[in-house]
């Protein structure tokens, strides 16, 4: 071979470098690596130079980029640039694809060729086999008789039909849409044809997200009738996409629903509404068709490194129509509209809101809704080196009605505190408050807000003192470590401040509990402050058990010398110079088991007045809960909370296999009955592999509500995972 011959065949793609060197080895092991990182290797490389031909045997492997071919035995047209291999051929392509056949006839840089009689495992599991592919990595691939599934096939019986599987006389991967597209198409279930569409396609294994048909949804309710779900999800954007949901129902026609979602880099915005003409029960009793619908709205945006600005919103056309059309999330009470602006510094905290709220109670006027703007809160704390520091807030609300009655609040607190230790171990901390207020209300109408009528103007200083004692101790329980913490809280204070004048918005819910016994002020709120010298005191402990788990308890209850305040009613338990005896006990063991009891004793025979009960058993495969409360004399019953309640609510999660599960939930009632009355029940059981979800469910829903009477939903989903 001369230098002229060797120069042109340099001019050859990567393959055309056997020639060099298989003219120094013959009937050996070779590796031959480019410039441009393409590398060959095999038992044996030839160059048939008379033909324009090299010839690779045993272990064959090509390697070209991120692609690369292996083969018993290959063959490279230097002249056509055609490379044909065969003998136990796989292809993985950039996308991480498995190619599999007998033969693959390519083009040098593999990109480009025809494979017969294949099969693939694609990047994301998946299965696709086909007679003939017309590979075309640039353009997209072409498939002709093709079957798809993402179901694994059985190794001990590869002859079995998989779960669900899709046949198709053509396919093409469309590389721009980044979808891959079937004509006629059958799909089979455990072999057996079920459905036939001209047309249907997926996204690519390699696209994370893609816009198509999400799996239907059917259900059968006792008020809507058969229905019919059909979502359609939409990428509008890298950041951005929509999922549009239409939806038949047999007894109220149709309904649409959309879910839109968008993410930037300093914030996110969520959207849901939907939209329906469906007929309405009046408190009266009479029907009538309307257009009914619900938009729920949540946004945040940062707008520098110190402020936040955002918003939550949500409205229904009426106080029924979620629970009726079983949208959102089970609403109760009032649906809150919200938008805050809030920021942070060091030692610095201010947050400004509006408030408005839609009562979900027919049988309320609108009238008596508040609407807040503005509502700003403001807090400074500075904290020194001796451990003790200040505390300044702002507090600032307008409050407006539409049937007049409104109030100004402005409040302006400041605290001192200081913690010491002494080397005894005692623990003392000191508070030092005072608090002052300007109100302007006006009352026109005898709502639900405690108060007198008319117009007002008032002023109140509340000046506070505070001492906590605390003495952290260890002992033995049992040959097990016990740590105990007595603690004594004394607070003086001025009586009273509290006049009817002063109308009382936002303090109306008030319970001692063991969540705010060591709290100086149990007023959820500002209208109303807890006035008059008390002592709160209680216990604190902690039990290691070592492989036992772990116990740790509460217990605790206020004294008063003079007579309780006239806002501390029955049922707050406060009403008496001995408060109700409130704790809480906790043990738990590890994941496997948790515990926790809740407790109010009545102050004279101690008898319950609220308790409440949870216990989660996780014992593979089983895991279960129980919730348990009962409350007497509410002092803020409701429609949907009686003064005398006593519920329990217990689920039941059973792995049977791993693909098998099953969920049981039901709440019941005990009030009046001695084996309760059922408020809530649902049962489902939901099979689950790498190719397929089913999920079958049955609930019933008691409920005694004009326009959402009882209900029993019957419903079945499916999903064709990877499709």
């Amino acid at each position: 071979m001369n230098f002229h011959n060797l120069i042109n065949l340099l001019k050859f793609n990567f393959l055309t470098l056997f020639l060099i060197y298989s003219i120094f080895s013959i009937n050996s092991s070779a590796d031959i690596l480019n410039d441009e990182g393409s590398f060959l290797s095999a038992n044996t490389i030839e160059h048939h130079e008379e033909l324009s031909m090299i010839s690779a045997l045993g272990e064959v492997e090509v390697i070209n980029a991120d692609e690369i071919l292996r083969a018993n035995e290959l063959t490279y047209d230097l002249k056509n640039d055609t490379i044909l291999a065969k003998g136990n051929v796989s292809l993985k392509t950039k996308e991480g694809d498995m190619l599999y056949a007998e033969s693959m006839q390519l083009q040098g840089d593999l990109k480009t060729g025809v494979i017969k009689n294949f099969t693939s495992v694609l990047s994301d599991g998946s299965r696709l086999s086909a007679a003939v592919i017309n590979r075309n990595a640039e353009k997209g691939d072409s498939l002709e008789k093709v079957v798809y599934t993402k179901c694994k096939i059985c190794e001990d019986n590869s002859d079995e039909y998989p779960i669900w599987q899709l046949r198709g006389l053509k396919s093409k991967r469309n590389i721009e849409e980044g979808r891959v597209e079937y004509n006629h198409v059958i799909l089979d279930a455990y072999g057996i044809p079920i459905l036939y569409v001209p047309q249907i396609s997926h996204p690519d294994p390699t696209i994370k997200r893609s816009s198509g048909y999400l799996s239907p949804i059917f259900k059968n309710n006792s008020i809507l009738g058969p229905t019919y779900f059909q979502p359609y999800y939409y990428v509008l954007s890298k950041s951005s996409d929509v999922t549009i949901t239409p939806g038949l129902t047999f007894n109220e026609g149709p309904i649409i629903s959309a879910d839109y979602r968008k993410l930037r880099s300093k914030g996110s915005i969520f959207v849901k509404g939907s939209l329906t003409r469906g007929s309405m029960k009046r408190t009266d009793g009479t029907e009538s068709n309307k257009m009914r619908g619900h938009i729920n709205i949540k946004a945040i945006e940062r707008l520098d490194k110190e402020w936040i600005a955002g918003m939550n919103v949500i409205r229904a056309s009426d106080a029924t129509y979620l629970s009726r059309y079983g949208l959102e999330k089970k609403q109760s009470g009032n649906l809150t509209q919200r938008v805050h602006l809030s920021g942070q510094d060091d030692g610095f905290y201010s947050e400004i809101e509006s408030l408005y709220f839609q009562p979900m109670d027919s049988s309320k006027s609108n009238r008596q809704v508040p609407l807040i703007l503005p509502n700003i809160k403001t807090i400074w704390t500075k904290h020194y080196e001796e451990g003790s520091y200040r505390e300044i807030a702002l507090n600032a609300t307008s409050i407006a009605r539409a049937s007049g009655s409104n109030s100004q609040r402005v409040t302006l607190q400041s605290k001192w505190v200081k913690g010491t230790i002494l080397e005894s171990g005692h623990l003392i901390e000191a508070r030092l408050s005072g608090r002052a207020d300007l109100y302007r209300d006006r009352k026109t109408d005898r709502s639900k807000t405690s108060g007198d009528l008319g117009s007002h103007k008032d002023a109140r200083f509340i000046p506070k003192l505070e001492a906590i004692w605390r003495l952290p101790s260890k002992g033995d329980f049992l040959n097990k470590p016990i740590l105990f913490e007595p603690i004594i809280q004394s607070i003086v204070a001025p009586r009273g401040g509290n006049p009817n004048s002063i109308i009382n918005n936002d303090s109306m819910d008030i319970e001692l509990s063991h969540a705010n016994i060591f709290s100086s002020e149990r007023f959820t709120g500002l209208d109303r402050v807890e006035s008059g010298i008390r002592v709160n005191f209680g216990l604190k402990s902690s039990i290691d058990l070592n492989n036992y788990g772990a116990i740790d308890a509460l217990i605790g209850r206020v004294w008063r010398p003079d007579t309780p305040q006239k806002d501390f009613t029955k049922g707050t338990g406060l009403d008496e110079k001995f408060s109700n005896v409130v704790g809480n006990i906790k043990y738990n063991i590890s994941n496997n088991l948790k515990f926790d009891y809740s407790f109010s004793k009545d102050s004279l025979d101690l008898r319950s007045q609220r308790d409440t009960f949870s216990l989660d058993i996780n014992m593979d495969p089983f895991f279960s809960n129980l919730n348990y409360t009962m409350v007497r004399d509410d002092p803020n019953p409701s429609s949907n909370v009686p003064s005398n309640s006593e519920q329990a609510l217990v689920s039941i999660n059973w792995n049977i296999s791993d693909n098998w599960s099953t969920h049981l939930i039901q709440s019941r009632d005990f009030v009046g009955t001695n084996h309760g009355d059922a408020i809530f029940s649902k049962a489902s059981i939901q099979y689950l592999n790498e190719c397929i979800k089913i999920s079958i469910s049955a609930e019933r829903n008691h409920r005694d509500m004009i326009d959402v009477p009882d209900a029993t939903t019957f419903s079945i989903t499916f999903e064709l995972v990877g499709f």
